[in-house]
């Protein structure tokens, strides 16, 4: 809404109620009721928990959970995740620390259990423990779950529909890294396959 906001992602709700998008320019999360015509209401315009919102995903039982950049700050992403009221949002975790730099994607593991955050700037990933009102909890103190390399500015993910793997696509490098998902959320590195430059989306069945 306005000149320059900085639209960094929109997707619908897993319910198809809410159209859901994420503006870093102007630190707000605009939701839109959807008619079952399919046109969309006037927005509902909501504060961000955290500078920066950029990235998000749903759980199953459709908590949003949104990755905040802070501007690229050093060491200063986080992530907070909402839940749905007669299309208001609520807050349910606040600006939870990743403790790595530019937290961009979010996915969230099928089964809802597990979220994981790209941060461009850090090479890394960061893990976090989603609980059944959907909040969020670090699984590593530092944010490092798992790591990309240097300089490969990782910048997208995607979880297979199996929830076995979690696929990165890094920018710097022009590489996806391929991690194994253990069923306490940690990350093996399965290595990585080049992709062509300038590759800047994914998708894995």
């Amino acid at each position: 809404v306005g000149d320059a906001p900085g639209p960094a992602q929109v997707s619908f709700r897993p319910d198809g109620r809410q159209l859901v998008v994420t503006e870093k320019a102007t630190n707000q999360i605009l939701t839109y009721d959807v008619r079952r015509s399919g046109q969309a209401t006037a927005p509902v315009i909501h504060a961000s928990e955290g500078v920066t919102p950029f990235g998000f995903d749903f759980t199953p039982d459709g908590a949003l959970i949104v990755s905040e950049a802070f501007g690229g700050a050093t060491d200063a992403s986080t992530a907070s995740s909402y839940g749905f009221n007669h299309g208001q949002l609520q807050v349910i975790s606040s600006t939870v620390a990743t403790n790595q730099t530019a937290a961009c994607w979010v996915i969230v593991t099928p089964d809802g259990k597990y979220a994981y955050t790209t941060n461009t700037g850090s090479s890394s990933v960061t893990g976090l423990e989603v609980g059944p009102n959907g909040s969020l909890a670090l699984l590593n103190a530092d944010g490092r779950t798992g790591e990309t390399g240097d300089g490969s500015r990782p910048i997208d993910a995607i979880i297979s529909s199996n929830g076995e793997t979690l696929y990165v696509l890094s920018g710097g490098t022009s590489t996806v890294t391929a991690f194994h998902i253990a069923a306490d959320g940690s990350l093996i590195n399965l290595g990585n396959v080049s992709v062509p430059a300038g590759s800047v989306g994914i998708a894995a069945n």
